[in-house]
């Protein structure tokens, strides 16, 4: 059989099918792979003219697939579209530094998608010969004092210590709803895990140190390696205690690994640490999945629409469910094309605590879309309706905000609540705000 002319690689059969029957009837031979983790074995196997991939995907991403592609001396005149619904101009950029040829936003036109694949096949050399083929790789939430006791069996207690993104410039006001970047702790009876390591993540730390705190495994779950979600992470007190093993969970990035990130971290002399790290560290490097942290705790995963690669946490636990997604951007008006509100509601659905990107007023969002983050009320109506959460925390306030905007956001958020008769509780957060998770009774 005659290598193809073109790979297409998108987990969704809808788009995936879709083109390649457009391509298809313009005259081209077409492979359609659905599992990312099947696509550079089989682009080596058949050695196409052209590569069209999606950018979030379970496995690897569109971004690794097109930078193994470029960076492989014998696969590199290989031609990249790179096709997505993330529009931000920083992925573009990305795409490109990774080596694409083009870059194509969904929904794509379907009239001229094939005349678009056409121009960039134009100076595509001849299939070369193949090499021979890779072997495929083996609620009710109550708000307590931040002072309680230990907790019963069965209860779960999140604190907020950080909600707010990074300002350009240091504010020199204070803020009832606090300055520091986001971090998240989840505490049972017996185990502790953190959601980022922004500047929040500190007096965590320290309040775990000082009180003696008897949890000596603690999971700490990146979202992604933007500066206000990882500039803590030096600074985690318990990182130099000998007693206690730091379980360091996240996604590799095109642009640098977890691996990376911690090295750069802990022994860089450009870090904010001047000392190497005591306790025991692993590092977890996952993809989008499901992953069983030990019995009775799963951590779920899955790439938010957000530029670099983002994820979102589900975390199951003692039989609730908390979702927390700081960055993220809530289109409002899925399609065929675009369906990640669709993907995300039914990630999140059943949790008891739905924590998520709220960072602009309406107004604000207007002339801010497409930059990855969320507005309020498209939060608010998606929680309700999709997610179907009963607890919703609004995160990563834009830090410009005053306080009396911020108290303008919770309150607009509570009257769209009400005005549409949704069951729900909103909540805008300060630092060491706490919420108490009760267990069955």
């Amino acid at each position: 059989m005659a290598n193809p002319d073109i790979i297409i690689i998108d987990d969704d059969p809808m788009v995936g099918e879709l083109s390649r029957d457009l391509l298809v009837d313009a005259g081209y031979t077409v492979t359609l792979v659905q599992d990312s983790l099947e696509a550079i074995p089989t682009i080596k196997a058949q050695m196409p003219r052209l590569i069209v991939t999606d950018i979030m995907m379970p496995g690897i991403t569109g971004m690794d697939i097109c930078k193994a592609v470029k960076s492989d001396p014998a696969l590199k005149h290989i031609k990249i579209i790179v096709v997505s619904g993330k529009s931000y101009e920083v992925e573009k950029q990305r795409a490109f530094q990774f080596g694409a040829d083009f870059f194509l936003q969904k929904p794509y036109n379907v009239e001229t998608f094939s005349n678009t694949v056409k121009s960039i096949l134009n100076d595509s050399p001849a299939n070369p010969a193949p090499p021979p083929a890779a072997p495929v790789a083996p609620a009710i939430i109550q708000e307590e004092a931040p002072q309680s006791s230990d907790l019963d069996a069965g209860q779960i207690r999140v604190t907020v210590w950080g909600a707010r993104g990074l300002p350009t410039t240091l504010p020199n006001s204070a803020s009832r709803y606090g300055r520091q970047t986001s971090c998240v702790s989840v505490e049972t009876r017996d185990h502790l895990f953190v959601f980022d390591a922004g500047t929040g993540i500190v007096d965590l730390g320290k309040e775990i140190v000082s009180k003696k705190r008897h949890y000596k495994d603690i999971w700490v779950c990146l979202t992604h390696f933007h500066l206000d979600h990882i500039l803590g992470l030096g600074s985690f007190a318990p990182i130099y205690d000998p007693n206690f093993s730091i379980h360091l969970i996240g996604a590799n990035d095109p642009e640098k690994s977890l691996k990376e990130v911690a090295q750069a971290t802990f022994y860089s002399s450009y870090s904010l640490t001047k000392h190497p790290p005591k306790a025991k560290i692993d590092i977890y490097e996952i993809l989008e999945d499901n992953y069983e942290l030990m019995p009775g705790v799963k951590l779920s995963s899955m790439y938010a629409n957000h530029p670099t690669s983002t994820l979102v946490y589900v975390l199951d636990l003692l039989g609730k469910r908390i979702a927390y997604s700081p960055d993220s951007e809530i289109w409002g008006d899925a399609t065929a094309f675009q369906d990640y509100d669709e993907k995300l509601g039914g990630f999140v659905k059943g949790s008891e605590l739905f924590m998520h990107d709220a960072a602009f007023t309406d107004a604000d969002y207007e002339t801010r879309k497409h930059e990855g983050h969320s507005g309020l009320s498209i939060v608010v109506d998606f929680a309700a309706e999709k997610a179907q959460a009963r607890e919703l925390v609004l995160l990563h306030a834009q830090p410009e905000y005053s306080d009396e905007q911020l108290d303008a956001m919770l309150a607009a958020a509570k009257a769209r609540v009400q005005q549409r008769g949704f069951s729900l509780n909103c909540y805008l957060p300060s630092e060491r705000q706490t919420f108490l998770i009760p267990g069955h009774k």
